[in-house]
């Protein structure tokens, strides 16, 4: 009888199997569907769960960032999935561009009590989103918010961005006056901006792990942090690059090149299963319009 009931279960589970083979993005969309629970609160704000367990507060305004975080409890799964595998217990993590901040919480759970998670973002808006996300997960002692762009100095700059958008505000490097508002959601705000190296003034200041997401202000970044990178010797560094968003700054493709070249870092592309292949500094300038999500490190990334 046992052995009836153990060849019952068994062909339950191929049948299973089968259909979720047969119909994997069908299911995985109905179980997205089934276990998203979103609640929405007025003034374009809803509460909702990630995959992950956290709660997160979302901007219902945005169709990129937004809508995912909504209905699928996630974003970016391959870039977020290779991130994941580079934290660990007790690390420093910066969050540059932190957006409605998924990163900088998922960081604070791998990182724990004896890590820190510093974000950087610019928009008020998104920040104030990502502060009641810290709060309601409990997570003031290990994230800290910072309202500003960060940058090759200290100063002010010029946000643009469009609240339907979210994932596309980008940060100029002079400052401008906002600009009248040609879209419905098109908006230019004055901002705060500073360069890590005065932000992280401590010499004794070492960073294991920055991601940053900054439109094209990559070499910026990198300009205004060059000593914590020479303190930080196992840092490892996930971005963007795409050179002709970098040819809108002053900082190109060639500096952002020659910087980590110069101090032996390697480079790896964020394939999109999440894993990672490496990559040669040389050529990658070829193709101006490509945007490689990559991870820049100078040890061997398993």
């Amino acid at each position: 009888m046992l052995a009836d009931i153990d060849g019952r279960l068994r062909r339950i589970e191929e049948t299973l199997s089968r259909l979720t083979a047969a119909h994997g993005q069908l299911g995985r969309a109905m179980n997205a569907t089934l276990f998203s629970q979103s609640i929405y609160l007025g003034d374009h704000r809803a509460l909702t769960f990630l995959q992950n367990g956290q709660k997160m507060f979302v901007d219902t305004r945005s169709i990129d960032v937004g809508t995912h975080l909504l209905l699928d409890g996630w974003w970016e799964p391959d870039y977020l999935a290779a991130f994941g595998r580079l934290l660990k217990p007790g690390q420093c993590v910066l969050d540059i561009g932190a957006n409605h901040g998924i990163y900088a919480l998922v960081a604070a759970q791998r990182v724990g009590p004896r890590g820190k998670v510093v974000a950087f973002e610019p928009n008020a808006q998104l920040c104030d989103l990502l502060r009641a996300s810290v709060s309601v997960n409990g997570l003031e002692k290990i994230i800290e918010v910072v309202q500003c762009a960060v940058g090759d100095s200290d100063g002010e700059a010029t946000l643009a961005f469009d609240e339907h958008w979210a994932a596309r505000g980008q940060v100029r490097s002079r400052v401008e006056s906002p600009a009248p508002a040609r879209e419905a959601g098109a908006r230019s705000e004055r901002v705060r901006r500073v360069a890590l190296d005065s932000f992280f003034a401590d010499a004794d200041r070492q960073v294991d792990l920055v991601k940053m997401d900054v439109e094209g202000s990559e070499g910026l970044v990198l300009d205004g942090m060059k000593n914590l990178v020479e303190r930080s010797p196992h840092l490892r560094i996930m971005m963007e690059f795409c050179p002709s968003m970098l040819s809108t700054h002053p900082r190109d493709a060639g500096f952002v090149i020659e910087f980590l070249e110069s101090r032996k870092f390697m480079a790896w592309a964020i394939e999109s299963d999440g894993n990672v292949k490496p990559l040669s500094w040389s050529g990658m300038s070829g193709e101006p319009d490509v945007v490689r999500n990559i991870i820049a490190s100078r040890e061997a990334i398993a």
